[in-house]
């Protein structure tokens, strides 16, 4: 890819076993790892089920809805394609499906100000290139 129309913000670099989620997420779709054995979803994705040691883990859909678990604020840009975002907003989100699913994201659409814990959210999914989706966190509609 030329220099010229590379993001110059940090992308993930997918690997055998979180391809599924970065699959599921160029599809504008948010999947979970989920342990075939018990049940238990995890994020990121693990080798073995952290619940019960199982080996059997597939992924499976999720509704994409959240609450607001934390946050931070950055007013100074960590990379230089974020310096038309400021201020970004880094938040750990509780996902709905399970107790203490927790995901990391950006928060978009929304003033810092705005913020409180519980906040419902939802997921948005950010074209950056053709082979890379980021998932994404903003208000619930």
């Amino acid at each position: 890819m030329p220099q010229a129309a590379c993001p110059q913000r940090p992308l993930p670099l997918p690997d055998p076993l979180s391809e599924p989620f970065w699959a599921a997420a160029r599809r504008h779709e948010l999947h979970m790892q989920k342990c075939d054995a018990c049940g238990w979803m995890a994020y990121p994705p693990e080798v073995a089920c952290r619940n019960c040691g199982g080996a059997g883990l597939g992924f499976t859909p999720l509704s994409g809805r959240a609450t607001l678990h934390s946050w931070t604020v950055l007013h100074d840009p960590p990379s230089p394609g974020f310096r038309d975002r400021l201020p970004v907003i880094l938040a750990v989100v509780e996902l709905e499906e399970q107790a203490r699913l927790l995901m990391s994201g950006n928060l978009v659409d929304i003033a810092a100000d705005a913020l409180r814990i519980g906040l419902p959210l939802e997921a948005r999914f950010e074209d950056v290139t053709k082979d890379c989706t980021l998932v994404q966190f903003g208000p619930a509609r």
